[in-house]
């Protein structure tokens, strides 16, 4: 099934968007947000190098606790949200999250540390209906360009998750 011309003109606007980059506001996890999300999920429950700072210091070599990696990844729909509005507003109640095809978590994320995403729109397929698949291309960054999560993020736009957004001339 051919897309329709409107769904072909979308997929131009979406295309000429692929490579740009946006940023996220600035953000913090607390040892007190650490603790809670082990206490929550499981997730470093009873593991120092989250959990006891100066332990953690003493014998892990980051200078400290450090975030859980899960924990990370669960901050990625706020932060991906604030930077994508910028690069490209839709509804998120017809953009559904398709799943990761690359997810690492390349240095820790000391507890405290700021940290902001840096998000690029990496590519777009068509997909049956009228609708899309957005690849998202992320990274969490420190205030000091240090890397700690990388992911390829896909997100399936339903025909009316973009309606609206390309009524205007693109920037």
């Amino acid at each position: 099934m051919q897309p329709t011309p409107d769904a072909q003109a979308t997929l131009a606007q979406l295309r000429g968007r692929i490579g740009r980059e946006a940023h996220s506001e600035w953000h913090r996890i607390t040892q007190d947000m650490v603790a809670r999300y082990a206490e929550l999920s499981g997730d470093g429950e009873g593991e120092w190098i989250h959990l006891d700072p100066e332990r953690a210091a003493r014998e892990a070599g980051y200078g400290g606790a450090i975030v859980q990696g899960f924990f990370q990844v669960s901050h990625l729909i706020k932060l991906s949200g604030e930077a994508m509005r910028s690069l490209l507003p839709f509804d998120t109640n017809h953009a559904l999250n398709y799943g990761f095809d690359r997810l690492r978590f390349v240095r820790p994320m000391p507890v405290g540390a700021r940290f902001r995403a840096r998000v690029r729109i990496a590519e777009v397929t068509p997909k049956p209906g009228d609708s899309f698949l957005l690849k998202e291309a992320l990274q969490l960054e420190l205030e000091d360009g240090t890397v700690t999560l990388a992911a390829d993020w896909l997100f399936f736009l339903g025909p009316r998750a973009l309606a609206g957004t390309f009524d205007a001339p693109p920037a």
